[in-house]
This record gives structure tokens, C-alpha cells and sequence, in this order.
């Protein structure tokens, strides 16, 4: 899942900095010849560790936050994909149809939601009934959506 590695590639950045930061104090730490010389750094080393540790709070917090928001994301999808196949295995006319819906919702709340809608109808009136549950379900649940209609047409032969 792309989400995890994004996430694990935030987590880790943080911590790489915040162990370059140990490695600068430690370092700093160490008593040397020039230690009791003012001007000798060690205010500025701290206030380094201080900035660094702040970042890295920063950038894990950012990456929950997208992480959490793309879980919300997804949650609805799945709920608006399970609705309209809800929607669709109620149609008594559609009944042994094999039709498929699949939402997709984007990150940033304002884009639309994308709806693709597959499968194999015998007729353009079986076409146009599941377009026309999809785009009423949909509407139901959410205002804003766009349908990728992916439907063919093959008539039945009578055997």
C-alpha cells in the first residue's frame, strides 16, 4: 500500500534527524581543550538539538495527520462503493447482471469523487436503469461526483 511507505518513509526522517542530533550532542558534550574558552558553541549545539527535535514533531505530526486523512478518504469511498452496489443488487431488472461499482475519492476534500461503473447489460433500457440507480445513490449520499460509465451492451443469444 502506498499510504504505509509514505508514512514509514515520514516516521523515518524524523528519527534519522533527531539521531544525527544525539550524534551533534554527544560530540558537543564531550569535554575538550577550548571548554572553558567563551565563545566555545555549546548554547548554539543545544539550541540546534532544540530546532531539530521541534522539526521532527512537526514532520511526524504532518505525516499522521495525512495519514489519517487518507484513511477517511478511503472510509468513504467504501462506503459510497458499498451503497450504490446496494443500490444495484436491489433491481429486480438487474438481478443476474454482472455490474460493478467502484468509488474512488481523492485526498483533498473539494475533488469530486469518481464512480466507475463496469459490467455487461443485455439491453440499453438495463443500461440506462443501473446509470440512473448509480447517479441517484450517489447523489444520496454525496453532492459532488462524476460517473465513468464503463458498461457494454451484449445481447443475450437465445440458446
Amino acid at each position: 500500500m502506498r499510504t504505509r511507505g509514505t508514512l514509514r518513509s515520514l516516521v523515518a526522517v524524523p528519527y534519522l534527524l533527531l539521531l544525527s542530533a544525539a550524534h551533534a550532542w554527544a560530540q558537543t558534550s564531550q569535554p575538550s581543550s577550548s571548554a572553558g574558552s567563551p565563545g566555545s558553541g555549546g548554547g548554539d549545539s543545544a539550541v540546534a538539538i532544540v530546532v531539530v527535535i521541534v522539526a521532527a514533531l512537526v514532520l511526524v505530526g504532518i505525516g499522521v495527520k495525512l495519514y489519517d486523512l487518507r484513511r477517511t478518504r478511503e472510509s468513504e469511498a467504501v462506503q459510497l462503493q458499498a451503497q450504490i452496489s446496494d443500490a444495484l443488487m436491489r433491481e429486480q431488472s438487474l438481478f443476474s447482471v454482472p455490474i460493478i461499482a467502484t468509488a474512488h475519492a481523492s485526498l483533498w476534500r473539494r475533488s469530486t469523487a469518481t464512480i466507475e461503473v463496469a459490467g455487461q447489460v443485455p439491453s440499453q433500457q438495463a443500461h440506462e436503469t443501473a446509470i440512473r440507480i448509480v447517479r441517484a445513490e450517489a447523489a444520496r449520499i454525496r453532492p459532488d461526483f462524476q460517473i465513468e460509465d464503463r458498461i457494454a451492451v451484449v445481447p443475450r443469444h437465445a440458446a
